[in-house]
């Protein structure tokens, strides 16, 4: 993506993210892309030094995602001080620690000390926003801005809650768009939304699997990444599975066989309900295997590859879209 790719911000020039730690500076680093003052607030300190060394490892990606003509890691400030932090905030992205209770007394706080029509979004990675704006004056301005991680890298946003936020859903979808995300706004809030529901079955095959016996976990990560992995970062599993029928006329029968492999078998069992032992067994596996030489590689990796991938489908979508209007 080039800079002249990025489109503008809009009516927002300040965003505001609490908490510093691994999605908070990863917004903080994707909204500095998109050329935005950051203020980014943490109660420890200590989180600045971590900050400023998550947006120094970032940058190689930024650069090559495109950086909009004023982006700066200068225009990123930190800062302990709650009331300062949100002083002239535009947008509020709440990132704080996955905890229900905490996040409902914060994102109150957060509601009192921001002007009426400053939207609140929650980074939270599974909890509904009709429980996270309760007790907050202003509820109708709350909503989740689900990230998948790291933000600055991964363009999907979920937006959930709408239902009680419509304007602010509104709101959040344009502006998360301006800034180059991906929005998938839900037609109403469950438990993990859509990508975390969909990455926690495929989690569940992955246990099941290495319970069995069936391969080790080194092996199962490659049969995704190198199969299904590569079609799903070009299209959902239901365009696969659509291509599937060699004609479109056939894909209710399709389907059909879809359904019958599906109860014959292909999937781990209903009674199937990984214990604390497995858990354990699984972390153990992937620290002494895939993970045994720690996380710099595969970070590294990551980064380079999924800028790799957005930049080939950007090109690659330029070019269909410019030969079907010819």
């Amino acid at each position: 993506m080039s800079r002249s790719e990025i489109p503008s911000a809009g009516k927002i020039a300040k965003v505001t993210c609490i908490g510093g730690g691994v999605i908070g500076a990863g917004w903080a680093a994707h909204f500095m892309r998109a050329g935005l003052d950051v203020v980014v607030y943490d109660t420890a300190a200590e989180r600045e030094s971590y900050l400023r060394e998550s947006l120094a490892k970032a940058m190689p990606a930024l650069i090559e995602l495109g950086m909009a003509p004023s982006a700066s890691p200068s225009r990123v400030r930190f800062t302990t001080n709650f009331e300062e932090a949100l002083d002239g905030a535009n947008f509020v992205q709440e990132s704080a620690t996955e905890n229900i209770d905490a996040k409902i007394a914060l994102i109150a706080r957060i509601d009192a000390n921001t002007a009426p029509d400053v939207v609140i979004a929650s980074s939270s990675s599974g909890f509904l926003a009709a429980h996270l704006r309760s007790r907050a004056q202003r509820g109708e301005r709350i909503l989740i801005g689900h990230p998948f991680n790291p933000p600055f890298l991964v363009p999907l946003v979920e937006i959930a809650g709408g239902e009680g936020a419509r304007q602010a859903a509104a709101d959040a979808s344009a502006f998360y768009r301006s800034t180059g995300c991906e929005v998938v706004e839900l037609e109403r809030e469950i438990d993990g939304y859509i990508g975390n529901r969909i990455q926690y079955a495929v989690l569940r095959e992955v246990l099941y699997l290495m319970s069995q016996g069936v391969a080790d976990l080194e092996a199962i990560d490659r049969a995704i990444a190198a199969g299904p992995a590569i079609r799903w970062a070009v299209m959902g599993p239901s365009s696969v599975f659509f291509l599937g029928a060699r004609d479109p006329s056939l894909y209710g029968k399709f389907v059909e066989g879809l359904d019958r492999e599906m109860k014959s078998g292909y999937m781990a069992p209903a009674s199937f309900q990984p214990d604390a032992e497995l858990m354990q067994a699984y972390a153990e596996q992937v620290k002494s295997s895939i993970g045994v030489d720690g996380q710099a590689r595969l970070m590294a990796l990551r980064d380079v590859g999924v800028v790799g991938i957005r930049g080939v489908l950007q090109r690659a979508r330029v070019k269909l879209d410019g030969s079907h209007s010819r």
